[in-house]
């Protein structure tokens, strides 16, 4: 994959993840704590798949970096593009880590609030699993 079209895919990822993380203009309304669950879940398997890629383009240029039989122009060029990617992969990294926190902090705060027994808990990941079923992020 070129570096423009890696540019270009991240530059949407990172659109995507932000637009939807715009909060909704508050109108007081309660949000259901399974569609939340399941949005950020959502949006956590869509960094990760964004990581992964990331991690494969950059493999395949170090692979082809270290092949004897390229000449000098080729591997400086494959060096940009690996030096171009860095920011994006530390850009990722961080939007992985800052929402892992997010939806550790919102777990917590549904079970010490809305789950206090066993049964809530087990019919809460119930209703997530089919609602993360139906969305087709699992």
């Amino acid at each position: 994959m070129a570096t423009s079209e890696l540019r270009t895919l991240v530059a949407f990822l990172f659109a995507t993840l932000m637009v939807a993380c715009e909060s909704a203009p508050s109108t007081e309304k309660v949000i259901d704590p399974v569609v939340m669950m399941a949005d950020l879940h959502c949006e956590a398997v869509s960094l990760r798949k964004a990581r992964f890629e990331l991690a494969d383009n950059m493999r395949a240029l170090e692979d082809s970096l270290m092949q004897p039989a390229a000449s000098d122009s080729t591997k400086r060029s494959l060096q940009q593009a690996l030096n171009d990617m860095e920011p994006y992969k530390d850009s990722i990294v961080s939007g992985s880590l800052e929402l892992a926190k997010v939806i550790k902090f919102k777990l917590d705060s549904i079970i010490e609030l809305e789950l206090t027994d066993q049964e809530q808990r087990a019919a809460f990941d119930a209703k997530l699993t089919a609602e993360l079923g139906k969305r087709g992020c699992q």
